[in-house]
C-alpha cells in the first residue's frame, strides 16, 4: 500500500533546501476520501489553483493530482489525502527568483477515529488568546505557514475541549483553529468574511453554495457569538460539527445545524 509520493515517486523525503521547509513557501489541501472518491474534489482544486496564483507558483495539472491521490489512497477505504505544493529548492534568502522545479507531495493518512462521534454529537470549544494578524494579501488561501494555528492549539491540553475559536487583532470572530465557524441566527447562516485573514475552507464554500439564499458573510463581533441560536464549525475532513459550549456560553445543536449535516450526508 503506497502512503506517499514525492513528484510522482514513492518517497518520504524532500531536500533540506526546499523552500516549503525553510520558509513555508507553498500551499496545501487536505481532502476526505470516502470509498475511493475525494469529497468536493473540484472545490479543493479551485482553491489550490487560486493559492498558486496568489503565490506565483506553477499550477500542477488536476489529472496528475487526481491520479496520485487515487494511488496513495488505493486499498485504504475511507482516508485523508494531503496535497502539498512547494516552490522547490533554492539558495539562502527570501527571494523566490532562481528557485528550482516545484516539489509536489501527495500522502494518505487514516481518517480520524472521532469523525463519526463528533459529527453525531456536540463538542465543547474555548476562546483562544492568540489573535490572528491581518494580512489581506494572504487571506483565504491555505499556505504552508500555519504557526498561528499551531500556537493557538498549544493553549490547551484539556481533552474535553475539542476546538479553539480564533479572533483577529480587532476582536472579530474569524474561525476555529482547524475549521470555519457558522452562527445560526433567526434561521440564517452567518459566517465571517475572509478578506483580511483566515482560510476560506472548502466545506465552508460548499455550505455557502448549497444554502446561498440563507447565508451571509460579514464581520462578526465577539458580542454576537453568545446571541446566536446555534453554532457549528466545519472542515473538509470532519464535516459539520455542532458546538454546545464555548467557554461559559451554551448553545443547542438545533434544527439548522442538523439540516446542514443531513445535506452533507447526502453528498
Amino acid at each position: 500500500m503506497l502512503d506517499c509520493l514525492v513528484n510522482g515517486e514513492i518517497s518520504m523525503h524532500i531536500p533540506v533546501t526546499d523552500r516549503g521547509l525553510n520558509y513555508g513557501d507553498g500551499v496545501f489541501e487536505t481532502l476526505a476520501v470516502f470509498k475511493g472518491v475525494p469529497r468536493f474534489w473540484q472545490l479543493h482544486m479551485d482553491r489550490l489553483a487560486n493559492a498558486c496564483e496568489v503565490l506565483g507558483l506553477p499550477a500542477c495539472p488536476q489529472k496528475i493530482l487526481l491520479r496520485e491521490a487515487q494511488t496513495v489512497s488505493a486499498g485504504r477505504g475511507d482516508c485523508v489525502v494531503k496535497i502539498m505544493l512547494t516552490r522547490g529548492s533554492g539558495g539562502r534568502g527570501y527571494s523566490p527568483h532562481g528557485s528550482g522545479e516545484p516539489n509536489r507531495i501527495v500522502a494518505a493518512f487514516p481518517l480520524p477515529l472521532d469523525v463519526q462521534q463528533v459529527c453525531s454529537n456536540v463538542i465543547r470549544a474555548r476562546m483562544c488568546n492568540l489573535r490572528l494578524g491581518l494580512q489581506p494579501a494572504l487571506a483565504g488561501i491555505k499556505h504552508l505557514n500555519r504557526l498561528e494555528q499551531v500556537m493557538a492549539r498549544a493553549e490547551w491540553t484539556d481533552e474535553s475541549i475539542f476546538e479553539g475559536i480564533l479572533l483577529d487583532e480587532e476582536d472579530h470572530v474569524i474561525s476555529a483553529t482547524a475549521g470555519n465557524i457558522f452562527l445560526v441566527s433567526g434561521g440564517r447562516f452567518l459566517t465571517p468574511r475572509m478578506d483580511r485573514c483566515g482560510v476560506r475552507g472548502v466545506m465552508r464554500s460548499a455550505i455557502l453554495k448549497a444554502f446561498q439564499p440563507r447565508c451571509e458573510q460579514r464581520r462578526i463581533m465577539l458580542d454576537m457569538l453568545p446571541e446566536a441560536d446555534e453554532v457549528f464549525i466545519c472542515n473538509a475532513v470532519r464535516g459539520v460539527i455542532p458546538v454546545n459550549r464555548i467557554d461559559h456560553w451554551e448553545f443547542q445543536a438545533g434544527p439548522a445545524t442538523r439540516e446542514v449535516q443531513s445535506w452533507l450526508n447526502s453528498q
